[in-house]
């Protein structure tokens, strides 16, 4: 009889035993500690790549363009390169000392074929590499002294002329 209290006392079953219940919980348990290093070590990333990035003021030209396409440039108008539609910056302005508003920072100057040359300057955010070019931040554009894009702004495009590149105060 001591052997049969034995038998029915000593409940069968989980013990020692792994299911694939089990696996399951646990493979659930190592993803979400994965997902938490994961999105501490990315945010540590983007603060250390934010950190990296400055302001420069992109110095460019336009050979020749007509008056009116120009008159369409205003400041703080938000620029985008062509190929991608990827922002590069905005127009860069100057207050005007007469009338005490920002305007585009653009000067023109006739040509004999009646259209204008122009030169003005952008305000981009990006990170200088050691060659001298700029890595354009969101864009994946390097612009360099002598490189041409293709650039447009809510109401104009034109093709421009990057003259150079300094760093923002």
């Amino acid at each position: 009889m001591d052997q049969q209290q034995k038998k029915t006392s000593a409940r069968p079953g989980r013990k020692g035993r792994w299911s694939i219940v089990d696996s399951v919980i646990a493979l659930l348990i190592l993803l979400a500690i994965g997902g938490v290093i994961y999105r501490v070590v990315m945010s540590a990333r983007r603060d250390q790549e934010a950190a990296a990035h400055q302001i420069y003021e992109v110095y460019v030209e336009v050979e020749e363009t007509y008056p009116e396409v120009l008159a369409e440039v205003q400041g703080f108008d938000a620029v985008y390169l062509c190929e991608n539609d990827a922002r590069l910056g905005h127009v860069g302005v100057y207050k005007n000392g007469e009338t005490g508003e920002y305007q585009a920072a653009l000067t023109t100057t006739a040509t004999e074929s009646g259209r204008v040359k122009a030169t003005g300057c952008l305000i981009v955010s990006g990170l200088q590499t050691k060659e001298g070019s700029l890595l354009v931040e969101g864009s994946g554009r390097y612009l360099t002294p002598g490189s041409e894009l293709e650039i447009r702004t809510d109401r104009a495009r034109l093709t421009v002329r990057v003259t150079e590149i300094r760093a923002h105060d």
